[in-house]
Parts: structure tokens; sequence; C-alpha cells
């Protein structure tokens, strides 16, 4: 590949200022949150999606290989590859919203908008997408999400971000540019559906880059809920905790339920302080509609919020959306029996409140309250075998316990509902090592100062790595399912022969000199 050839080319197409050979700008693009690998031989960011197709013909026509990065906080290597003759995409220019429709319910929006920048662009029209972003939304962007697949707002009722998409704008390996769905049509074109013959749409999503560049995606809309109800309940055993979730979920009657065990809920308390909820009281006031009603509603999360927290279980966090107050009131009163009834104990609802009220914080995630490094493993397991993962889980872990104590590791468990069939049970890893240059980039200086910084200690990362490894088979011997694949969990490995061989068959037409993101999804070398 002749980097200086293409340099100029891509300068030429999307701006002097817009592509770098900068190395300590390429390091950083060639790190996710947890996996460092083979910068990128230039970086390229896209003033707009009508530049995308000549940017992947000039990359493939000079013999370059293409990854296209959205927010960047991935776990999995999706958008990282071992070949110095990658071109990074940055799609975090593409911020434009090209239409809201509120007569045929969509929105149409280039690849770099962030959940947050949506969420706020839709709330000024009483509308909202039905999976409406991830926790990282600040900087997560939908066409990020929608080649990983998320869940997360909205998925109790609305199931995975790949529900909530209509169509695509996807630029092939060579620069053609295919759209899918009602959209992919030379007579008159809307794009307010994906269902017209073959689900195209569904080949491009979750598919971490391999099949195709996002330009732009429509998603569908709803209308915003007019009354939102809060509940939290704990339980003293991991049956009743389980068994709960799924009654709830089957239910449909919650927008969000996260469950934690009792770990990773005073880890989580822990990793902000007192101080954190105070500067949420003014968010929850505006969020309550009522200045009065708000403070009250605050000062439950200050106080009551921190009390209630100690010495507690399995806890089960839950957001409801009516059309109106009686809406609400009747889902609230469903989830209330049906987690009575499995020994649950009403508690303050303050998390639940906390997470609507700022729904997209900057990503303190990232880092534990020690200052350690965060990584979480996943699976999403049908309702029957929610309970069977959570054991299978604490097996391994125990199995691995020298491990664990030996590098100072530790852990817990989240299972988040998605839709009336299946629950998301992720495994959140804390260890001592060095922070990224790509992690601290996200989060305020005074916070990382706050926090124990660690010397670099490989051996800890990959004594995590192997624990990762091990729990992605603990979750597929359970028939699990992955989002964000990208190349941490063996995709075509786990496939049926027939899906493998029709698998390779599409990468070769859309992709066909192998240029995009090869590697993922294990397709390609």
């Amino acid at each position: 590949m002749d980097i200086e050839g293409l340099s100029v080319e891509l300068r030429n197409i999307a701006g002097t200022e817009n592509v770098s050979a900068d190395p300590s700008h390429r390091a950083i693009m060639g790190t996710d949150i947890f996996y460092s690998r083979t910068p990128p031989a230039l970086v390229v960011r896209p003033r707009h999606a009508d530049e995308l197709p000549a940017i992947v013909a000039a990359i493939a026509r000079q013999g370059g290989t293409i990854a296209a990065r959205g927010g960047g906080l991935s776990y999995s290597a999706g958008y990282l590859t071992d070949r110095p003759d990658t071109v990074l995409i940055d799609t975090g220019g593409l911020t434009r919203i090209v239409e809201i429709n509120p007569q045929d319910m969509y929105v149409h929006v280039e690849a770099g908008v962030t959940w947050s920048q949506l969420n706020d662009a839709l709330k000024a029209k009483g509308l909202r997408t039905p999976y409406w972003g991830t926790g990282s939304g600040l900087h997560a962007t939908v066409g990020g999400s929608a080649s990983q697949n998320a869940v997360n707002y909205g998925s109790a009722r609305w199931g995975f971000l790949a529900d909530s998409i209509a169509g695509l704008k996807v630029v092939l390996g060579d620069g053609r540019v295919l759209k899918t769905g009602a959209w992919a049509t030379n007579e008159s074109p809307i794009p307010f559906t994906k269902h017209y013959g073959p689900d195209l749409t569904g080949l491009f999503l979750a598919d971490s880059g391999a099949m195709g560049v996002k330009a732009e995606i429509v998603l569908q809309l709803i209308l915003r809920p007019q009354a939102v109800r809060y509940a939290a309940f704990s339980f003293d055993r991991r049956e009743d905790f389980a068994a709960a979730i799924s009654d709830v979920g089957r239910a449909d009657v919650v927008t969000e339920c996260f469950g934690f065990d009792p770990w990773f809920l005073s880890r989580r308390v822990a990793s902000t302080g007192f101080a954190d909820d105070v500067k949420k009281l003014i968010n929850v006031a505006k969020h309550e509609g009522s200045v009065v009603k708000g403070l009250k509603a605050a000062l439950n999360i200050a106080v009551a919020g921190r009390h209630h927290l100690k010495n507690v279980g399995y806890t089960i966090h839950m957001a409801m959306d009516g059309r109106d107050d009686d809406d609400a009131e009747r889902e609230l009163a469903i989830v209330r029996k049906i987690c009575s009834g499995h020994a649950g104990r009403e508690i303050e609802p303050s998390i639940p409140r906390i997470m609507r009220s700022t729904p997209f914080p900057p990503p303190i995630m990232l880092l534990g309250p020690d200052g350690d490094r965060w990584v979480p493993m996943h699976g999403i397991v049908a309702h029957s075998r929610h309970l069977p993962a959570l054991e299978a889980v604490d097996a391994y872990m125990n199995r691995h316990a020298n491990v664990i104590e030996q590098h100072g590791l530790v852990w817990g468990q989240v299972s988040t509902l998605v839709g009336r069939s299946s629950v998301l049970v992720e495994v959140n890893l804390y260890f001592r090592d060095e922070r990224p240059a790509m992690v601290e980039r996200y989060l305020d200086r005074n916070y990382l100062e706050s926090r124990t910084k660690y010397p670099r200690a490989p051996e800890v990362w990959a004594a995590v790595d192997k624990l990762r490894n091990g729990l992605s088979q603990v979750f597929r011997d359970l028939g699990g399912i992955h989002m964000q694949i990208g190349r941490a969990y063996p995709y075509l490995d786990s496939r049926l022969p027939e899906n493998r061989d029709l698998l390779k068959s599409l990468k070769a037409h859309v992709d066909p000199k192998g240029v995009l993101n090869p590697g993922a999804l294990q397709l390609g070398p």
C-alpha cells in the first residue's frame, strides 16, 4: 500500500485536517477498553456520509484494509487489527440528524450521531426510539452500536437495538452503496420499514463492520411516554431473584430492568461518592416535572438511596413507562405483585431514578472505585437458562479462585432483561493494571486524579483475558449468544457448516477484495 499516495487522495476527499498519521493519535485508535493492537497506518474522519464511498473505494484501490470506529467504548477488538495496512475510518464526524419524521414515525441519522445527541433532539418533539441508547451514549454512536448490536435503555420492552432499526445505507468493500428495506427502491423511497422480501438489513447488523461501513441508519419512533414509575426489590435467594426477572419480562410491563448481585451493587455504589448523587439533584427535579416533587425524589436518592443499599442481597431495579399515570400505576402494581410473590422486599428505587435523570453520564464505569480497570464478558440466554447461567458462572469462577486471589481480581454479575424471552448476564471484572490513554481521554482530569494509578501488569491482563475466554464458553454451553462479537467471541466456529458457507459467500459478494475489517467475526484472514 502506498501510504503517501493514499494519504494525499484521502486528504483531497475529506480535507487535510481530517487525515492523520500522527503516531500518538494512531496509537489511541489502536486500542479499545481492553485490547491493544497494531495502530492503523492512517486515520480518516469524514465530514459527512457522502464522503464514505470515495474513501472506501480509494483505500481498496490502494490495497489497504479498512476498520470503522464509532465512539470506541468497546472491549472485543471489534475495530482493531494486527495488520499494518489498516486505515481506520473514524465516523465521529458524521453527526447529522438528517430527518425526524413524526408522521411516518422514523428518524434518519448519520452513523456518528451519539445516543445523547439523538435523545435530546427527539425529546423536544415528544418522541423516542424504542431502544434509546446504551449507558455510554454520551460517546457511543448509533452506527457503532448497530455494528455491535446493543441492549440497555428500552430493552426490557423493545429488545435489542437491531429490533428498532428500519433501514441502513451501507458502503460495501469496493465503494458501492447499498440501502436496505423499503428504502432500497427506485420508486419513491421512504425508509419506513425493513420488511420487504428477505431482510437484508439484518446482514449488516452486529457484523463488527465486516460486511459494510454504516453510513446512515433509520430507526423507528414511538411517542415519548407521559408517565414513569420506578421500582426496586431485594431478594435473599438467587432463585427468587432470577424467577422474578423472568416473570417481569413475560408480563411485558417494564421498559428497563437491571438485576445486580450483592457484590456488583456494592461496587457500583462505592465507585461514586455522596457528592455525585448531589450533583444529580437538579436533573431529578427537572425530570419529575415539579420542583417540590423533584426535590423529594432527590432527597430519597441522596439519603435513603445510600442507606437502603447497605445490607441487601440480590436486587432488581426497574422503570415503567405509561401513556398516562393510570397506565404507569397499573404496570407498577403488576411488578409489585410479581416481585412480592417471589419473596422480594420493596426498597427505594434510587438507581433507576438516577439512571433516567442522567441516562448518559461520563463513562466513569471504565474505572473501579480503587482506580482498577473494568472489563465485562457477557452472554444472552433464554429465561429457562438464566439461573443455570448465574450458577455456571459462579462455578467457573470458583474453579479459578486461586488465579482470582493471586492477582487481586474482583468480579460481580448483572442481569439485564431483553424483551420477553431473554436475559443478558454480564460478568464485570476489575483488575489492577495500567489504564490506557484511550480510557483516560474519556474521563475528567479531577476524577482520574482521585483514583489510584497502577503500573503496567501484563500477567494480570493475561489472567483476565484467559478468564474471559472461559466465560465465553460457559455461556455458549448454555446455548447463549453474544453481542459486540469482534474478535473476542468465536462466532464463525460456532455456526453450523451450512451457515458458515453462506456467510463466507455473502462476505465475498459485499467485500470482493476482503478489505473490510478482515478477521472480525472470524471472516477473512
